[in-house]
């Protein structure tokens, strides 16, 4: 994986090469908003390197739940085909990932698995960095769960004769004690408690998996459930949103395609092996 100093050289490198772009009229005729698909980055021969179609795939998060998209390809379903190949990995495999009008590169490397993404939004709000995330054998992934119960707390009657100081460190719970063996009648009422506790989703490399659906994909596709249960989520909007590609590619020195061009300095160490 590169240092820190190849990565920042491959994002000003990346940057400049989409300005040119930018100013190629007979791509932004096509793309007025600026976001190129990959057919045209590569037509353009930028950062040039080879695309696989036959080992690419293409297919949706949870098509299951919505009506047009009954018996597309899954997430899950491309997952176990790019991780249950039998092929070895003395050699990465890199996946250019397009998703939501963003690209990322994944990379399943033998001992680790990254995904590589030049837009830190994704990763936190306010972010504005680049970032590689690692997952291996020592990566665990965990949910917060937050539990909200509701308790019965015996509270002593209103006295007018007598009076409580309840401060900070005085609870409910503690004040109805005292009282309970009061000559004062006792009621009860509800107290609502909220507990916060961790979940273990998995372990290892599956983590990547995880990461993609849950922390990329869930916000859009909960949004979207919703909008299919009033009848008003558009074909347009769902592949907009939920469609994913998974571009294999490879450098040019690893194929002889006639689709194939010398792939730069800058990004010979995606394709490396660790």
């Amino acid at each position: 994986m590169p240092t820190r100093t190849e990565y920042d050289t491959l994002i000003t490198e990346g940057s400049s090469e989409w300005r040119k772009l930018c100013d190629n009229e007979a791509y932004t005729n096509f793309f007025p908003d600026k976001h190129f698909d990959l057919e045209t980055v590569l037509e353009a021969g930028v950062k040039p390197i080879t695309v696989l179609p036959e080992k690419s795939f293409t297919g949706f998060f949870s098509p299951e739940k919505f009506e047009t998209l009954q018996g597309a390809m899954s997430f899950d379903e491309i997952w176990d085909e790019i991780t249950n190949q039998t092929e070895d990995y003395r050699q990465p495999r890199i996946y250019i990932v397009s998703w939501n009008d963003h690209f990322f590169v994944l990379k399943l490397a033998a001992d680790a698995f990254y995904i590589i993404d030049s837009l830190g939004e994704r990763l936190f709000e306010g972010c504005n960095q680049a970032y590689i995330l690692k997952f291996d054998d020592s990566t665990s992934m965990y949910a917060k769960m937050v539990k909200d119960e509701v308790r019965s707390v015996d509270m002593p009657a209103k006295d007018e004769n007598a009076s409580h100081k309840v401060d900070d460190s005085t609870s409910i719970e503690k004040m109805a004690k005292e009282e309970v063996g009061s000559d004062n009648m006792v009621t009860t009422n509800k107290v609502s408690h909220k507990e916060e506790s961790v979940e273990l989703i998995c372990n290892g490399k599956e983590c990547c998996k995880e990461y993609i659906k849950r922390f990329l994909a869930a916000i859009p596709l909960g949004e979207l459930e919703a909008e299919e249960k009033k009848g008003m989520a558009s074909t347009f909007s769902l592949h907009q949103r939920l469609q994913i590609d998974f571009h294999y590619s490879l450098s040019a020195t690893s194929s002889s395609s006639s689709s194939s061009y010398p792939a730069s300095s800058s990004t010979n160490f995606l394709f490396a092996s660790e």
